[in-house]
């Protein structure tokens, strides 16, 4: 009866509120799709060859690892969906200014899918967003990374927690600092708030990766209150190096 009812819902709300795709924005006709099936044909997927740690395209097929990650990292290792295009950035911008957050779901669910082996054998206790300062997420209305975070909860059945790792300090945005500026620029950014003590293995959500200093702040801050192993998604990665 409850599965009858929740179709019946179901179909009532795709009916009054079609969901359109985050790609091209048009309303998307395939039953059970996020993203329509044009435009998933058109989504840059990450391939191989890519660096073993942090999940960035690389050229050659007899490195391991990209450039950034050659020396040594705080987290354990990353993924990332997509490499971060033009098309991928005007989306990004959406989700972030445009008020678009229902176009998050379709990303969790493909990086869900896509990442799921690689999460099991990681043994994740719990998700937690890369958050946003308060005056921000004021202005927003809402973090995108913790979005991300609830939807892939539902997808894998892994807790999300929000109430542990914090940024108290408001920073500039990352976007055309160098590697060094930006990790100058996330110095005592973030703090840790009653960290649960039977969790070991964290992953980490946020919506784009570039040179990997936001996670590596926050890896590095987590592992210092009791984490052992910290992993991430992302939606995006930067190019490929």
């Amino acid at each position: 009866m409850n599965d009858i009812l929740g179709k019946i819902i179901y179909e009532i709300i795709e009916s009054v509120f079609p969901r359109r795709c985050p790609v091209c924005g048009e309303i998307v006709k395939e039953k059970g799709h996020l993203i329509c099936k044009k435009c998933i044909k058109k989504i840059p997927f990450v391939k191989s060859p890519y660096c073993i740690r942090c999940g960035k395209e690389i050229i050659s097929e007899d490195d391991a690892y990209c450039d950034d990650c050659k020396g040594e990292r705080e987290f354990t290792a990353g993924r990332a969906l997509c490499n971060y295009t033009d098309d991928l950035a005007h989306i990004i911008l959406k989700i972030k200014y445009g008020n678009k957050r229902e176009y998050i779901e379709g990303f969790a669910k493909l990086l869900a899918l896509r990442y799921k082996k690689f999460l099991d054998v990681a043994n994740i206790d719990c998700i937690m967003p890369v958050p946003l300062h308060k005056s921000r997420q004021r202005q927003r209305g809402f973090n995108q990374s913790e979005i991300l975070a609830g939807c892939l909860s539902k997808y894998l059945d892994i807790p999300v927690y929000t109430k542990c790792l914090y940024r108290v300090k408001k920073t500039k945005d990352q976007k055309g600092l160098s590697r060094a500026e930006r990790l100058h620029n996330l110095d005592n950014a973030f703090v840790v708030k009653e960290f649960p003590k039977k969790v070991k293995n964290v992953l980490i959500v946020d919506d784009v990766y570039t040179t990997g200093t936001t996670i590596e702040k926050c890896a590095k801050i987590l592992k210092d209150a009791g984490a052992n192993e910290i992993y991430f998604l992302t939606i995006c990665t930067g190019g490929i190096n």
